[in-house]
């Protein structure tokens, strides 16, 4: 098999493994004009006129770092998307003001700059999924500079294929390859100088610590990205098992987490970290938590310790957490949503509580039966967007086979879900706010799937 047809192969095959798009789904290709993004519009354009997925164009932000380079960068890509004519949305950001304001690096203000950029260019094209071109390359390098952090397995787990509306096609394929594929079509790329300035951390890892390694093991890309899928099949396993016991260690009153800490330490510290992680999470998920934060909660002196915006106050048996400046009474979670669940794809509680997964469309006989973690609902009902929130005081839901509407706070009475758990099932509704699925609970009933559904939706509820 010729080399282009290998490259297009293989993209295509693990886009399907994660089920990264359907032949309906519209893809934006977030392009920066080098190696990696060049391959990737190419290839996706390929894939597009195969069939398998909807091309809606090119994005490309201006970064106002290096002006004379970003303005030919920026038009060698819209006369690239110009030549597959395809639409190219160019976005502006100066970064370097943006990161002297944040008192943040160039390389965290510019990475938020472009998320928020690919949702706005994402409302405005009505696209589904925005493609970034990260490769394997990528991937070892993001391994070993978590390792270098000390990350856990969910950190070395690196970069998912799917996460919210990015998707990583090229995950699979080193930029070697990638490289070869682009000269064997006499496609050329922009290079970006500041890729070759080693005093940034990735730049060292990629030309001084990789090749040091190659030396010792000539696949050591291949390695690094195994082990990042290993570890995220391991991360995945031990929340869940953790979410489990936080549900009866871990315990709401209002705005204040009470943390079960003699339970909490009889759990294999594997999971008692993951337990406290999730509660510090809860309270605060404006920034990240770590080993440090979970050091001072389960083995911290004294009574009270501040960790950034979250008081902890402690004794043997208990520890409380909550905001400081805030009274530890009664709230609900902090992050009540709402989240978009594209169809297909997934979304997660902040602080990891639950996560739902969309597939479809696809036929009613290749569903799976329905169960309390799985719902298949009528795909013409659903649409191609969905919406996951928490409860509120007033929800309404018209139950499967059930001609009238029901109170949420009945059915969570009925089913006997604890009056400090409700919050944080996940309710899934659609444009019009009709409940689809109150997950784990109740299907609505104008989401039934009849004799006459031609497609469906199946979401899936992990915790």
């Amino acid at each position: 098999m010729p080399l282009t047809m290998n490259l297009v192969a293989r993209v295509h095959a693990f886009a399907a493994r994660h089920r990264l798009w359907t032949r309906d789904t519209r893809v934006l290709a977030a392009v920066s004009g080098g190696s990696d993004s060049v391959a990737l519009l190419l290839l996706l354009h390929h894939l597009g006129r195969e069939g398998h997925l909807r091309l809606a164009g090119a994005v490309h932000l201006h970064h106002h770092i290096r002006p004379v380079e970003a303005d030919a960068d920026a038009a060698f890509v819209q006369q690239l998307a110009a030549r597959l004519d395809l639409p190219c949305e160019v976005g502006h950001a100066d970064v370097p003001a943006l990161a002297r304001a944040a008192h943040q690096s160039l390389e965290v203000a510019g990475r938020r700059a472009r998320l928020g950029f690919f949702e706005r260019a994402l409302s405005s094209t009505g696209a589904d999924r925005v493609a970034v071109a990260h490769t394997k390359s990528d991937q070892a390098e993001t391994v070993l500079l978590r390792l270098a952090r000390g990350a856990g397995p969910r950190g070395m787990a690196g970069m998912a294929p799917l996460a919210g509306h990015r998707i990583r096609p090229l995950l699979d394929v080193s930029r070697t390859d990638v490289r070869a594929w682009l000269r064997a079509q006499g496609q050329t790329w922009r290079d970006d100088a500041t890729n070759e300035d080693v005093s940034l951390a990735r730049n060292r890892v990629r030309h001084e610590v990789l090749p040091a390694l190659a030396a010792v093991n000539a696949r050591v890309e291949d390695a690094l990205a195994r082990a990042a899928r290993i570890f995220a099949a391991d991360a995945e396993l031990l929340d869940e098992l953790a979410r489990a016991q936080a549900s009866r260690l871990v315990a709401r009153d209002g705005e204040t987490l009470l943390l079960d800490l003699q339970g909490v330490g009889r759990l294999p510290e594997a999971l008692a970290r993951r337990v406290v992680l999730g509660a510090l999470d809860a309270i605060d998920a404006s920034r990240e938590h770590g080993w440090d934060e979970t050091e001072a909660v389960l083995h911290g002196p004294g009574v009270s310790t501040d960790l950034g915006r979250v008081r902890v106050e402690r004794n043997r048996q208990k520890a409380v957490l909550f905001l400081r400046g805030l009274a530890p009474v009664t709230v609900h979670a902090p992050d009540v949503g709402p989240w978009v669940l594209p169809v297909p794809g997934m979304v997660r509680h902040l602080s990891g509580w639950w996560q739902l997964d969309a597939a479809g469309p696809m036929a009613p006989d290749e569903a799976p039966p329905p169960s309390d973690r799985c719902a298949v609902l009528d795909a013409d009902a659903v649409g191609r967007h969905l919406t996951v929130r928490c409860w509120r005081a007033g929800d309404r839901v018209q139950p499967l086979g059930l001609g009238g509407r029901k109170k949420l706070q009945d059915v969570f009475v009925d089913r006997k879900v604890p009056r400090d758990q409700r919050a944080l099932v996940p309710v899934v509704v659609d444009g019009q706010d009709r409940i689809a699925w109150v997950a784990g609970l109740v299907v609505g009933e104008p989401f039934r799937v009849t004799p006459r559904s031609s497609a469906v939706v199946v979401l899936t509820l992990r915790r």
